[in-house]
């Protein structure tokens, strides 16, 4: 790489002196040509040591680097890569090349770019292991902590968003071979969260408010939401816990039965395990509750005292119907299986090699259903819908039971309350309801997502579990959620960046002591993770937007419809018996939910048509989207995303003009400024539709999938492009006069 270098700066330089002798009637002193000469090679050489170097964010040091490492492409059996500098800091594992022809396959704009980490990053806190491989071909895990003695050939990382990097160290000096692999093995877990790069972060960034951080923090988070769901008069926001006296799991404010004085809540809470009191989540307009409890202590000999919480719950929701527990440590697999399952799924989707993917693809479905993945999906789903059943329809208050209270119960409740309310559904709902029953109420993402060193039997992947059944009810109902599967994406990405406050604490208490360390609190200050313009553009973000949900609440089809079909009848004319927009309203696919997609339904609550693992879809955007031979060019959900932000941005088109010529005379008299054509919020828009060709587009769009000039073969060698290859389908296709 240096002689490449060199081998520059001495063509750059005869070049110039070149142009120098073609200009000799200046006649420039022998004097003022060495400086010249010497600021050209500053420059270069300047220019070149800028391109070699990462790119650091606030509080980020360079701990150590390894030059000449090459990193290799996906699926080419280590024999197809690039070199380049690899570097580790305080934050993350980059890899730094001049070579930036070789980054990605036909980039365009229209892809999702992290402002604070690039393609070739890797977060310390998002490695999940290590493996060196040694110059005999033997291969090991690497336990956090330990020191490296021997040198690496390979260093392969595998990280918790189901990516791979292969390095090779082939051409680095030993010390620094060592020195890299050290300081991974060492920084990827610390042993305390005042060692993650966070606390940094947090003294050196210089963030704005974010008012969902905070908004159950304070009692008057509570209290808004309170008022919104009329469960004034019935349920209070107790301060029992102020400055954490009473419970260091549970937040300074939670919501209780009006009943409970907060003597009661003082005498209740040493029988519950980590003193979890039962506390209200939701509150239907039928008047029955969400409530979520841990269990008692085994020793405890006052089964009185949970039957006085029970009473109170219920006469906080009517007092005639008793209320009903659901233990979810019998209904739902444990956290043990759960993660099992997750190490199961991540070896499944996560190859490396074109031979093991072919050999995982030949027996896919039964590998699938032997990781158990699904099959908890759906047995969450199916709890949830039981949960929203038992609301609905028997107007009982439900009471969700395990052993801590801040586990499962959080991936149910807030399942319960996405298919009972719809403003949940909407991306500032969803964002409301993970910060209050997840962050807030004292959800261990570090111990969970094992961001410091500790007990592995902890670690679980809950909160994935948790966003793919949402995207699962994404893909029943199209279009009653606001959000995209590039926003759940994203979401679980950012979990996995480490520098945010939302995903970074066990409970309220562990967050306000990290900020308090040292006395430091006036200083640190992190960002939240429902800032999204820390990490995206604007149009990036507009990613997020799901088309067919603006579509559904903007616009009545159905009257469109029937008012499209009137006016052609009274100008003799008939509708299409082959039309798109008719055919929206109509069932489609084995998927129930999908009949009649923009029908105004009579009740705003969604009850899941699929609960059994047969019916579930695997998200592939999320576990596959590195995966080059998986990968469809210019096909998958993105190409059906891109066709709907087009329909929208036609619908509000011609909604525009129709507008225009029905109020014509108006118009002249106001102006046509009257009247601006309304945005959709969505990325794409029928002007931007010339800048963006299909074949840019892969199935793990907006993501950057591994394509290089290396592995672009594989995107048409896959098992699908085999399959499709001459055949009656691809041939019907192409000579259809459609």
């Amino acid at each position: 790489m240096a002689k490449r270098f060199m081998s520059y700066l001495n063509n750059y330089e005869v070049e110039m002196k070149e142009k120098g002798k073609a200009s000799e009637s200046a006649e420039p002193s022998p004097s003022s040509v060495a400086p010249e000469s010497e600021e050209v090679e500053k420059s270069a050489s300047a220019f070149f040591e800028n391109l070699m170097h990462p790119s650091l964010l606030p509080g980020e040091q360079v701990i150590c680097q390894a030059e000449n490492t090459l990193r290799f492409a996906p699926y080419s059996d280590r024999k197809q890569g690039i070199s380049g500098n690899l570097f580790v800091t305080n934050f993350k594992v980059t890899f730094v090349t001049a070579d930036k022809s070789s980054y990605a396959y036909k980039e365009t704009k229209q892809r999702q770019r992290n402002k604070l980490i690039e393609d070739n990053d890797i977060p310390l806190t998002c490695i999940d292991t290590i493996y060196q491989v040694l110059s005999g071909g033997k291969k090991r895990a690497l336990a956090y902590g330990q020191t490296v003695s021997s040198t690496s050939k390979y260093l392969e990382i595998h990280c918790k968003d189901f990516r791979i990097h292969v390095f090779g160290f082939k051409f680095v000096a030993k010390d620094q071979n060592k020195r890299a692999t050290n300081s991974i093995v060492h920084h990827s877990c610390p042993t305390r969260d005042d060692l993650l790069f966070a606390y940094e972060f947090g003294l050196n960034g210089k963030f704005k408010e974010n008012s969902q951080r905070n908004q159950f923090y304070e009692q008057q988070g509570w209290a808004k939401e309170l008022k919104r769901l009329n469960g004034e008069g019935r349920w209070r926001v107790a301060d029992v816990n102020l400055k954490y006296h009473l419970s260091t799991s549970l937040p300074e404010y939670f919501v209780v039965p009006m009943q409970l004085t907060n003597a009661d809540l003082q005498k209740a809470a040493g029988q519950y395990i980590e003193k979890h009191l039962p506390t209200w989540c939701y509150t239907y307009k039928n008047g029955a509750s969400l409530v979520r409890m841990s269990q008692l202590l085994p020793e405890s000999d006052f089964k009185a005292c949970e039957e006085k919480m029970l009473s109170a719950i219920k006469q906080s929701s009517g007092g005639t119907v008793d209320v009903e527990v659901m233990d979810l440590t019998q209904l739902c697999p444990s956290l043990m299986e759960i993660r099992a399952s997750g190490q199961r799924l991540m070896s499944l989707c996560m190859t490396d090699s074109t031979k093991e993917f072919y050999s995982f693809d030949s027996s896919w479905l039964s590998r699938l259903d032997s990781t158990q993945w699904l099959q908890h999906v759906a047995t969450c789903l199916k709890v949830a819908a039981n949960a929203t059943d038992i609301i609905l329809n028997k107007t009982q208050s439900v009471a969700l039971k395990e052993e801590t209270g801040y586990d499962l119960s959080c991936v149910i409740s807030c399942l319960v309350q996405i298919l009972l309310d719809p403003e949940y559904r909407t991306q500032k709902g969803f964002a409301s309801l993970v910060q209050r029953e997840w962050v807030v109420m004292g959800h261990p993402f570090q111990r969970r997502s094992r961001l410091v060193q500790g007990a592995d039997s902890e670690q679980c992947p809950l909160f994935l579990m948790f966003l793919d059944c949402v995207w699962q009810l994404l893909q029943q109902f199209p279009s009653r959620l606001a959000m995209t599967e590039t926003y759940l994406t994203s979401l679980w990405d950012t979990q996995q960046l480490g520098v945010t406050d939302t995903f970074l604490f066990d409970s309220a208490w562990h967050r306000q002591r990290f900020f308090r360390e040292g006395g430091k609190l006036p200083e640190v200050s992190l960002p939240s993770a429902w800032d999204w313009h820390l990490q995206f553009s604007e149009e990036d973000i507009l990613l997020f937007n799901n088309p067919l949900y603006s579509l559904f609440n903007s616009y009545d089809l159905e009257n469109v419809i029937a008012s499209a079909k009137g006016s052609l009848k009274r100008a003799g004319k008939s509708a299409s018996t082959i039309s798109y927009a008719r055919s929206l309203t109509e069932f489609h696919g084995d998927c129930e939910g999908r009949k009649d997609l923009f029908k105004r339904p009579n009740s705003d609550v969604l009850l899941p048509v699929s609960t059994t693992a047969a019916r579930l879809q695997l998200w592939s955007q999320c576990y596959l989207r590195w995966c080059v031979p998986a990968q469809i060019l210019g096909g998958g959900r993105p190409a059906g995303y891109l066709q709907q932000c087009l329909l929208v941005e036609e619908v509000i088109c011609l909604d525009h003009k129709l507008k225009i010529l029905q109020e014509q005379k108006k118009q002249r008299e106001r102006g046509r400024d009257q009247f601006p054509r309304p945005q959709s919020g969505l990325v794409f828009s029928l002007e931007a539709q010339s800048q963006l060709n299909s074949c840019h587009l892969t199935s793990s769009f907006p993501f950057p999938a591994e394509v290089t000039a290396q592995t672009q073969h594989k995107l048409i060698s896959g098992p699908l492009s085999l399959y499709l290859h001459d055949s009656l389908v691809e041939y019907e296709f192409a000579n259809s006069e459609d």
